[in-house]
């Protein structure tokens, strides 16, 4: 009897699984859209109920193909941050999954009070907008959901509790939700109490790949029972992770709906350090390694800055034009014969070609004329000099040590080049035209993530801060 274990991402666009053989070689795949609802005006969420449907359907194929006697023996999950649902104490699900691009949320980040906003940055990590998970909360209970008594769990932790598994809050998802104190690794509490609830809103806090119980001895599944359930964490810590980026001084460019610049820490800095990152749009929260935090740059597809926050819907619109054009490059410099620079995008001193070709003059027109004259076009040749139909011309070819000429020292021109140039330069020194080293490329390369954030990062924690060190 052969065992296997699955691993789910429940992702922004698609929901899937993967079977995984004892010396990791991967068995199978199956996939299913993530199943949204738009409401208008942005709003996009949908019912727990969904989720779990999704997963246990993904489960039933997962079954089917998998070989007769095969059991299961531990179930993983990643997902998505800051979307989750409210449980009551019976574990019936009080409100919907909001996508966390959703704009749900931003009257009440504008609205947060001016101590709480200096805080927030500094404790949770991340910068003051729509996109945490407390936002979204403070949205319901605006609505008039009553928050006392019920529990936020993310994604995966609610299908976990389907599932058979006990209530529990994994780390690296719950830094992204603005109630987790990265510093302390506990609970914010002036964002609970902002809330109007206590430290029981939240689970118990593990880390990621904790056991949280098993499947259920009824599951329909005969394979699946009494697997081991596990919340994986953020599934863009899980991808630093599986890459092995999870060491500090590591770095993962991590591409999903939205992509993100993740680079590990071996420690958390300190709470001034951190609020001048999460203002730079770098958001700082526990890694699915234990040891290191992880900090990440992250942006939605559509945004051109190399560090901004994951704070909007993935765009499929085009960024508007800009009004005023970008100044035009000055072109490069033509032939030496011309004897003149070209700046600021306009000629200066005698026009180049390019330029007097705009402007026809006696001898453009006269060339014009030869060139389109009726017959047989005359063309000088190339390596001969003289036109089709004429005998070549004799030419006296000069050797140097036979006129007592003296060689000048380093490279000369080739055997075409002494005979093509005339007997006054044959003492003089060659000019160079062919041959030597190639020139080296000049573009710079761009930078390695690990570089980046080596270069951004290091001078942040040296920047003055008026904030006090906690």
């Amino acid at each position: 009897m052969s065992t296997v274990d699955l691993g789910f991402d429940l992702g922004t666009t698609v929901t899937k699984v993967s079977a995984v053989a004892d010396d990791g070689r991967r068995l199978l795949d199956h996939s299913l859209a993530t199943a949204w609802r738009e409401t208008g005006e942005g709003r996009v969420d949908r019912s727990p109920a969904s989720v779990v449907e999704a997963v246990e359907v993904l489960l039933g194929r997962v079954a089917a193909d998998l070989p007769p006697g095969t059991t299961v023996r531990s179930v993983g999950f990643t997902s998505m941050a800051e979307a989750g649902v409210l449980v009551d104490a019976a574990g019936r699900e009080q409100s919907p999954v909001i996508a966390w691009y959703d704009p749900r949320g931003s009257a009440q980040a504008a609205a947060l009070p001016a101590d709480l906003r200096h805080a927030f940055p500094a404790r949770t990590g991340l910068p003051v907008s729509h996109v945490a998970s407390l936002f979204k909360l403070l949205h319901l209970r605006d609505e008039g959901l009553d928050l006392r008594g019920l529990q936020w769990l993310s994604v995966p932790e609610f299908v976990v509790l389907r599932l058979g598994g006990r209530r529990v809050a994994e780390l690296s998802l719950l830094g992204r939700t603005g109630l987790l104190d990265v510093h302390t690794d506990r609970p914010w509490l002036p964002a609970l109490e902002h809330l109007g609830v206590g430290p029981d809103l939240l689970p118990e806090v593990v880390a990621a790949g904790t056991p949280a119980g098993t499947v259920r001895d009824d599951h329909p599944v005969i394979a699946l029972r009494g697997a081991v359930l596990t919340i994986a964490g953020h599934d863009h810590a899980v991808a630093a992770a599986a890459t092995g980026c999870g060491a500090p001084g590591s770095a993962l460019d991590s591409f999903g709906t939205a992509e993100a610049w993740l680079a590990s820490a071996s420690h958390v800095p300190e709470p001034a350090v951190v609020r001048d990152l999460a203002l730079r749009g770098i958001s700082v929260y526990p890694h699915t390694v234990r040891g290191p935090p992880a900090s990440s740059a992250a942006h939605a597809p559509g945004w051109c800055s190399s560090g901004c926050s994951r704070s909007s819907a993935p765009s499929t619109t085009r960024p508007a034009r800009p009004s005023t054009p970008p100044p035009s490059p000055s072109p490069r410099r033509h032939r030496r014969r011309h004897r003149h620079r070209v700046r600021d995008g306009g000629p200066r001193g005698r026009h180049p070609p390019r330029v007097r070709g705009a402007h026809p003059g006696p001898r453009v027109a006269r060339r014009h004329r030869r060139r389109h004259r009726p017959g047989p076009r005359a063309r000088r040749h190339p390596a001969r000099g003289r036109r089709p139909g004429r005998p070549p011309r004799g030419r006296r070819r000069l050797d140097p040590d036979a006129v007592g000429a003296r060689r000048p020292p380093g490279p000369r021109a080739g055997r075409r080049g002494l005979r093509r140039r005339p007997a006054r330069h044959v003492g003089r020194r060659p000019v160079r035209r062919l041959g030597g080293p190639a020139r080296r490329h000049r573009r710079p390369r761009p930078p390695t993530p690990a570089e980046w954030f080596t270069d951004h990062l290091a001078p942040v924690s040296q920047q003055p801060t008026q904030e006090a060190t906690a």
